[in-house]
């Protein structure tokens, strides 16, 4: 196969060796950390932070080179991209404002590049590569982060996630016009593969949908943590 293509084989093996991965760090996490005696990030969650950095740095400057750098494209500023160096973040310093970030950003918008990826290199690639350890070490990091860490989300979280949003939309969205580019997805074109953001309309209208759209989703990963809140009080 040339190109990658959504819901094919090489997707579905790279979603279950994610998975598998997130499960292995999770028992690894559970079995040698649970309870916490100290807020310092472990040896194994330093590791992991750093090797994500170094992974995420190597990918993206591999994209900046002359020979491969389009601003339109190549620029680092998809919420995904944001979002796994955040994760390494949130491994090293434990604070809440970048763990909300984290959670509700993976589970309610990270996912859906997990679902309809935009890429089309194959697994003989690098990117392919690159592609899902980046994206794959947000959602490790996520459930890693609820797992063994204990992280409750909150609905002072759920505000400052809206708030990191709607900052992260005001910065890419000129960045998106000026350039005619489609950064956070907010952007005129859309994506390679076909995604939920087909069904939003034409661009500039889409837009808003898209906003309350992602604050809808965020909520949506946020009530099963009140609605069990509730029923313990009970």
């Amino acid at each position: 196969m040339d190109t990658f293509r959504p819901f094919t084989l090489d997707h579905g093996y790279a979603l279950s060796c994610i998975a598998v991965v997130i499960a292995l760090a999770v028992t690894y996490g559970r079995n040698r950390f649970v309870p916490r005696s100290a807020p310092a990030p472990s040896r194994f969650e330093r590791t992991l932070a750093y090797a994500n950095i170094a992974v995420w740095l190597a990918a993206h400057g591999w994209w900046q080179l002359p020979a491969r750098f389009d601003a339109v494209t190549t620029l680092p500023l998809q919420m995904c991209h944001i979002t796994s160096l955040i994760a390494s973040a949130v491994l090293l310093t434990q604070h809440r404002t970048l763990r909300a970030i984290l959670y509700f950003w993976a589970f309610a918008l990270c996912t859906q590049a997990m679902i309809t990826p935009s890429i089309v290199e194959p697994p003989s690639s690098p990117v392919f590569w690159s592609f899902w350890f980046l994206h794959g070490f947000v959602m490790m990091t996520a459930i890693y982060d609820i797992a063994v860490n204990g992280f409750r989300p909150t609905w002072r979280d759920y505000r400052a996630a809206c708030i990191a949003s709607a900052s992260y939309v005001a910065v890419v969205l000129p960045i998106d016009m000026l350039l005619g580019a489609n950064y956070g997805f907010v952007g005129q074109s859309k994506p390679l593969h076909p995604s939920i953001v087909d069904l939003l309309g034409p661009w500039p209208e889409r837009l808003v949908i898209i906003v309350p759209l992602a604050a809808l989703a965020m909520l949506t990963v946020m009530m099963p943590w009140e609605m069990a809140r509730r029923l313990s009080r009970r």
